[in-house]
């Protein structure tokens, strides 16, 4: 293949089954505008590679801190060792670290490096009717990265899946459609106010995109359900209506779980949110109105 854009890879998952159809390869990519409270993935927030530190597995042996360039930026008595405000994440602190405490979040890798990881399961996707599905992150962060890995996959037969939040620029959407078959979208809130209050922007851009993708190609809503914010009659009415009035036809209900709190702390950040599952009940539901309208709906994605 021709050389073409690198991307900054959070990760690589294969045999994930909840990502599109069939069994597929899951590619992470890093860069993501929003801010979701709830997120469970603030590591690919950062559109850059950053350090992740597991306490537990430090011994405060002090290597980290011969190789440090930066003065300040290790400190053995801190809880979380690395001051991020003044390192420069060269990462040789990583490369030090014999207890594995110092962890690389992100790689820059290129197009060619990330098939040969996709294709070593091309045998189950065929099998399964599976593929390559980019997710984040925000996949259209890295549009042209994106658009360059759907078009590979595409060469060699693949099904592609575009996981995204809606929420970028018309034009890095354009980018990457033609190369899509399917589209997971997340719609987080339908009232413009209430996403704007929670998420700091407001939904119109979101909605924008999706009306201009509808009827192009195979869309599944996705909606994460928050406790006390969409987890309500109205916003699963405007939900559906939403779907059928594009002629969706499936929507995936995503119950809010707080399993990523861990990364906050290991990425030297605070999760500021905190809730209760979702009740079953509840979730049932939400599952019969939506049915109601005729459409597909699964729990869990």
């Amino acid at each position: 293949m021709k050389d073409g854009p690198d991307g900054i890879v959070l990760d690589i998952q294969r045999f994930t089954t909840w990502a599109g159809p069939g069994i597929r390869t899951t590619v992470f990519l890093k860069g993501c505008a929003l801010r979701c409270p709830w997120c469970c993935n603030p590591e690919g927030w950062d559109p850059q590679p950053e350090i992740l530190f597991r306490e537990l597995k430090c011994s405060r042996c002090g290597d980290c801190l011969a190789v440090c360039p930066v003065p300040g930026a290790i400190d053995l008595s801190a809880p979380g060792l690395i001051n991020r405000k003044i390192c420069t994440r060269c990462l040789q602190c990583v490369d030090a670290c014999r207890y594995k405490a110092l962890l690389p979040v992100g790689s820059k890798l290129t197009v060619a490096e990330v098939m040969d990881e996709v294709l070593r399961d091309s045998l189950f996707y065929f099998n399964s009717k599976g593929g390559l599905t980019v997710s984040g992150g925000e996949p259209l962060f890295q549009a042209d990265f994106t658009a360059a890995l759907f078009q590979e996959a595409r060469r060699y037969g693949l099904h592609t899946c575009l996981d995204t939040s809606g929420y970028a620029p018309p034009e890095n959407l354009e980018k990457v459609l033609p190369h899509v078959d399917l589209v997971l979208y997340d719609v987080k809130h339908t009232n413009a106010a209430r996403h704007h209050r929670k998420l700091g922007v407001p939904n119109w851009l979101i909605l924008d995109n999706l009306r201009k993708i509808a009827g192009s190609v195979e869309i599944i809503l996705s909606a994460p359900l928050v406790p006390g914010f969409n987890d309500a009659g109205d916003f699963i009415q405007e939900l559906g209506q939403l779907a059928c009035s594009l002629g969706i036809r499936e929507v995936h209900l995503l119950p809010y779980h707080g399993m990523g709190e861990p990364k906050y702390r290991m990425l030297g950040r605070l999760m500021k949110f905190e809730a209760q599952a979702i009740d079953t009940g509840k979730l049932e539901n939400f599952q019969q109105q939506l049915e109601a309208r005729g459409l597909l709906v699964d729990i869990g994605g």
